[in-house]
């Protein structure tokens, strides 16, 4: 282990703090989140406040690694702690964790470039060209400086409508199946993932991008999009605006994230780097406005502001009620930073429904209710809940 040059040695182990005032200066790993997310995104170094509040002795750095991993915005961390003079005074355990997520990430996502590439040329062959929705999208054209910034878990094409069946039978030819598997989620707007052998990731073909059509319907997102090259073949890419709606309606719509009253980080920081152009930010409000997403995308958007306020112009302003909401998830986001409680609420609030709303469930969890393993599966998905795994 390397030691430090001004003070001996530390582990990344929570420290213990001895004093209520000593709590009281110890800087939220939220806070330090942004500013690192921030720094490393322009490229430039930590800001001499945040640096130190990161190198000092108090800070929690255990608690900033698992809330970054619960914000799915890990890799994001190894460039803002690239500075020489930060190397110098950070754990190594912790430089060398942050940085093997971010090159693993990056291995990861250059190879499911290449197969979304493969994937293109076979559906271009066709006369299709997918257009490419979340992940996907950074992959190709993105606000992040490298491909390893970002964690994806699979590659989510729309296919027009009428083309779907010609689309699947082109990949089906290249041996992708569906897998026979109950964990593999399913919806409506998609069909169950395709998988190949040896493949990086599933494909998720949509024919829609919401649950909810009419907030962003399919052929209108089509013809706002952009043709791109990827590696020869042909891509399309909405439109920032529509890009933007779809970010914050696939949050909106998560059943995990509206019960828990939890929010992304990594959601809310693309939603900053999508809104820097005030045009997409309009044409965004502007989409928005006669919808259901109408106060989400308010609140979300009053959330980006506060914690990225230098990303945003400041003429950009909210009304009360919507500062005030954002105001409170923020709190509640520091008050329960590791989202136990949220998650435990979630999960109650989940159970007492179906209770309530199903009297065959009802029935059901009376009857498995008396089986000691069910109410040790019960205690463990508890336990599973509070830790966060």
């Amino acid at each position: 282990m390397q030691t430090l040059r001004s003070r001996p040695a530390r582990s990344w182990r929570k420290p213990e703090l001895s004093s209520r005032w000593a709590r009281r200066r110890s800087p939220r790993p939220l806070e330090l989140l942004c500013a690192c997310l921030s720094a490393g995104q322009v490229g430039r170094s930590l800001d001499t406040a945040f640096a130190a509040k990161l190198t000092d002795a108090s800070t929690d750095l255990v608690a900033l690694a698992r809330l970054a991993g619960r914000h799915r915005v890990t890799p994001m961390l190894a460039p803002a702690i690239a500075a020489p003079e930060l190397q110098q005074r950070l754990p190594e355990d912790f430089r060398l964790y942050l940085q093997f997520v971010h090159a693993e990430n990056d291995r990861r996502n250059h190879a499911l470039r290449r197969q979304l590439g493969q994937t293109a040329v076979a559906l271009n062959k066709v006369d299709i060209e997918p257009l490419l929705l979340k992940g996907a999208v950074r992959l190709v054209d993105g606000p992040y400086p490298d491909l390893g910034w970002r964690f994806m878990r699979d590659l989510d094409l729309l296919i027009p409508r009428d083309r779907l069946g010609q689309a699947v039978a082109c990949l089906e030819s290249l041996g992708y199946f569906t897998p026979d598997t109950a964990d593999l989620p399913t919806h409506g707007r998609h069909l169950p993932p395709l998988t190949h052998e040896g493949a990086v990731a599933v494909l998720e073909l949509h024919t829609d991008l919401l649950d909810s059509r009419e907030i962003l319907p399919a052929e209108h997102v089509l013809a706002r999009s952009r043709l791109l090259d990827l590696d020869g073949a042909r891509v399309r890419v909405p439109d920032a605006a529509d890009q933007l709606l779809h970010l914050l309606g696939h949050d909106r719509f998560d059943g995990d994230l509206r019960r828990s009253g939890m929010f992304l980080l990594r959601s809310i920081f693309e939603t900053t780097l999508l809104c820097h152009n005030e045009h997409s930010l309009s044409q965004l409000l502007d989409r928005v406005a006669s919808t259901p997403l109408a106060r989400h995308a308010r609140v979300r958007l009053a959330l980006a502001v506060r914690l990225f306020p230098n990303y945003f112009a400041p003429t950009l302003h909210f009304g009360l009620d919507d500062r005030m909401l954002a105001r409170a998830l923020l709190g509640l986001e520091q008050l329960d930073e590791n989202g136990r409680l949220r998650r435990l609420f979630g999960y109650g609030r989940l159970q007492l429904g179906n209770l309530l709303g199903s009297p065959a469930w009802r029935k059901q969890f009376a009857a498995n209710i008396k089986f000691a393993g069910y109410r040790r599966h019960c205690l463990q998905r508890l336990c599973r809940l509070w830790s966060g795994d």
